[in-house]
């Protein structure tokens, strides 16, 4: 077996081992159940949390959530597919840019896929680098909906940075607007992130009722304060649509979805 082969063997194994775990683990005890040095475990441990294929907290490392339960890469191929025709019909539908984003390991939101705005004037961003959680509409829709331990650790005042002008910082201010996001179904941010941009997100549910993304409309803040009752309205139909179908409901069609 050559070194390529090996190492990819290795990448698989330690994710079948996550699988299947119940408690999170530190790098020890993969190294013991793997049979690999140390060094060796915690090389895939980080190069696998920086990819968001891992989580990594004080009481060691674990699938993010919409990875538990199964084969590892099911659920987020699975939710990319669904996604991908829906991001399209939402851009066409509201004249702007569509996302869908999650968690990475280090608790940032990271885009997944997107479909532009056909306007020439329009919000976009890139894929490549995820985004802090605190000042997005993705990343308050999913902590809306997580764990107290998870939120403690995200609210720390270390890690609330201020972005923008905009930015909200104060743990017990944004502890009050997810309580108002959990109620309504979804996030808004404006200029919050990027000076000139606002948008809505709603999140998406999988298959077990935890909260595994969410999905968004972008837009230039003087044209999304204009269309925003519009986009609230599809970026929360499609998310409940989304999380309809990966909880195993019927495919709705596209007349249906804009009933």
């Amino acid at each position: 077996m050559n070194d390529r082969v090996k190492s990819a063997t290795r990448v698989l194994d330690l994710l079948e081992l996550f699988s299947a775990a119940t408690e999170p683990m530190g790098v020890t005890e993969v190294a013991r159940k793997m049979d690999i040095p140390k060094s060796s475990a915690q090389a895939l441990l980080l190069t696998l949390t920086g990819r968001g294929y891992l989580l990594r907290d004080e009481a060691g490392y674990l699938l993010p959530l919409e990875l538990r339960g199964g084969w590892v890469g099911g659920l987020r191929t699975r939710l990319l597919g669904i996604a991908a025709p829906i991001l399209a019909s939402m851009s066409q539908e509201s004249r702007e840019s569509a996302f869908i984003g999650s968690l990475t390991g280090e608790g940032k939101i990271q885009y997944l896929a997107k479909a532009v705005s056909p306007n020439e004037v329009r919000y976009d961003a890139s894929l490549e680098h995820p985004r802090l959680i605190h000042c997005t509409s993705m990343g308050l829709a999913i902590m809306a909906h997580s764990l107290e331990h998870d939120l403690a650790r995200w609210l720390q005042p270390k890690h609330l940075i201020k972005v923008t002008a905009h930015t909200q910082t104060d743990p017990a201010l944004i502890r009050q607007s997810l309580a108002k996001i959990r109620q309504q179904g979804y996030a808004e941010v404006m200029d919050a992130n990027v000076e000139g941009a606002s948008g809505v997100s709603a999140p998406i549910f999988g298959p077990n009722g935890r909260v595994i993304g969410a999905l968004n409309l972008g837009a230039p803040t003087w044209r999304y304060e204009q269309g925003r009752r519009m986009l609230i309205k599809i970026v929360c139909r499609e998310a409940a649509s989304i999380s309809r179908i990966l909880a195993g409901d019927d495919i709705q069609t596209e007349d249906s979805r804009k009933e």
